[in-house]
């Protein structure tokens, strides 16, 4: 039996599906609107289900990144002048003209009492600088000193994110050391990775990871062939130097210019525009506004014998005529200046130039150069030189936060770098016996650790106001919060080092009948320093003057 529909019963079906669908909604959208408690909670717009990176490990996203970022880092530093200037900066924030050797031995290990410590330490000192100043002793190209060498260091580290460099023994009759550095670039190295051989981008590491030997590609008769260097001779002796700054895991580094390659392009791109725009605007146009067509318009503008002879009715020739003889003692000149006149009837004469969309180009490169320095360890100003709206605590906050940063550059790259030429320097030197050892090089073998820890010094940190610096300085020995040893250290100065250059110049000053040049600033009885604000009063107070008669 088939029930007919009628039209009550169409609209009360209709009414029917239309609140089970308006139910539907409504309870999709409260579940919708439901709020989740989870890492990552998307929003409406979908951020994060979009943003779904690989994760693997350190070494497996240096090995397919390292050949491309290297190669765009390489060239961004030789084609931006802001990266080299910058990167410069930071190589000489961290190294200055050289790191300075503080040779710190264990004596207490070693059982040597302080005066023998302290005159092998010295003489150790002298003969570092003698050979590392000396290209021909230090270099293996005979070119460079080892501070210029640990200044290339840098700019390897970071064009490709690592360092790399050999330790070879060669005799030469300029020379009379054998131990020699010869820098060699990373790219050099191999990035094969052996799976079976247990070499990973051209290292070849043991079950734990530490290197054992590397994989050079070198030329030899303008045919690359692989080397293969173990990274210590036998006797335990360093001939490679590796070093880079990432994850414990990592086998080879890459450069710490990686997370702005795209920012230096999108710099070079926004110049290269701004420049294109400014080129333009230079460029006008002249354009006449007529009611006739494009052709019949310029006709008038030209002469005759320009027209040719034109298949066209009397009455036409007869107003091109005119028109023509019109612009016969006219000329429309662009290069006149101050010269106006006048047009046919019924035509306009308008001048285009080119409409640049904004000036937002500083603020916006402003951003792009800070975000390049922060990644460097630079501040904006030292790189730019910018210091508009730049005040006193400001410059002096970044320039004591940059400083650490600093200090972990110097840690982690130049030390590292110049610790393993010193060892083996120090090693033949006791071994040739041109430095004294008890017991002989057998004996230095034994304690090797032992006697080759140093300290190494660069240049101070930067200070905005000498003057207040030395003042707070001076508080914090007066007030006993500090030491002579921590003072100096922020200058990069070695103590031991003041101590004896200021016995020296007192002897000096003693000998030819000068007064002492470190006595007291303030003589007993005198007032003490008053405190300066303004940098502009004087440091102590003058005593007053007795009058007359009393």
């Amino acid at each position: 039996m088939t029930t007919a529909l009628t039209e009550p019963r169409l609209s009360a079906l209709a009414g029917e599906i239309e609140t089970a669908l308006a139910a539907r909604r409504a309870a999709t959208a409260v579940t919708k609107r439901t709020p989740v408690s989870a890492y990552m909670r998307d929003s409406s717009a979908g951020y994060l289900s979009s943003w779904r990176p690989a994760l693997r490990d350190a070494q497996d996203e240096v090995r397919q990144s390292w050949t491309m970022a290297a190669a765009r880092a390489v060239d961004a530093m030789q084609n931006s002048g802001w990266l080299a200037g910058a990167i410069q900066q930071a190589s000489a924030d961290t190294i200055g003209v050289g790191l300075r050797l503080n040779a710190q031995p264990d004596i207490d290990a070693l059982g040597w009492d302080e005066d023998f410590a302290h005159k092998w330490c010295r003489r150790v000192e002298r003969r570092w600088k003698a050979w590392s100043t000396n290209p021909l002793e230090c270099d293996a190209r005979g070119k460079r000193t080892i501070a210029d060498l640990t200044d290339a260091a840098l700019m390897q580290y970071f064009a490709f994110g690592e360092v790399t460099a050999l330790l070879p023994e060669i005799q030469r009759s300029e020379s009379r050391s054998l131990a020699k550095v010869m820098m060699i670039s990373p790219h050099r190295l191999s990035t094969d990775t052996r799976e079976d051989l247990r070499i990973v981008q051209g290292v070849q590491v043991d079950g734990n990871g530490f290197p054992v030997a590397y994989r050079f590609k070198r030329r030899v008769n303008n045919i690359e062939t692989d080397l293969d260097i173990k990274a210590r001779a036998r006797g335990g002796r360093q001939q490679v130097i590796h070093v880079f700054d990432g994850a414990p895991d990592q086998i080879r580094g890459i450069t710490p210019l990686v997370p702005v390659l795209k920012v230096l392009r999108q710099y070079d791109q926004l110049a290269d525009a701004t420049l294109t725009a400014a080129h333009i605007q230079t460029i006008i146009a002249a354009t006449i506004k007529s009611p006739e067509l494009p052709e019949n318009a310029f006709e008038g503008l030209m002469t005759p014998g320009e027209q040719g002879a034109p298949d066209v009715p009397e009455d036409v020739q007869a107003f091109m005529q005119a028109r023509a003889e019109w612009w016969s003692n006219r000329s429309i000149d662009l290069g006149t200046h101050g010269r106006v006149t006048s047009l046919f009837p019924g035509e306009e004469f308008d001048i285009h130039g080119a409409k640049h969309p904004g000036d937002n180009y500083l603020a916006f490169s402003k951003n792009l150069m800070r975000e390049v320095a922060r990644c460097i360890g630079v501040t904006y100003e030292t790189m730019t030189g910018d210091y508009e709206g730049a005040t006193y605590s400001s410059v002096r906050m970044a320039t004591s936060s940059v400083y650490f940063v600093t200090l972990r550059r110097r840690q982690r790259i130049a030390i590292p770098f110049v610790q393993p030429i010193y060892n083996v320097w120090l090693a033949e030197e006791i071994r040739d016996g041109r430095i004294p050892f008890p017991g002989g090089f057998e004996a230095f073998r034994e304690v090797r650790n032992e006697v080759t820890q140093a300290e190494w010094f660069g240049p101070a940190k930067a200070t905005a106001d000498d003057f207040k610096t030395a003042k707070a300085q001076t508080e914090r020995l007066a007030n006993g919060t500090t030491s002579l040893s921590f003072e100096c250290a922020e200058y990069g100065l070695d103590p031991e080092t003041v101590m004896e250059q200021r016995a020296q110049d007192r002897k000096l000053a003693e000998k030819f009948g000068l007064p002492d040049p470190y006595a007291p600033a303030v003589k007993p009885g005198q007032d003490v320093p008053l405190e300066d604000d303004n940098n502009d009063a004087p440091l102590t107070k003058k005593p007053a003057k007795k009058k007359k008669g009393a």
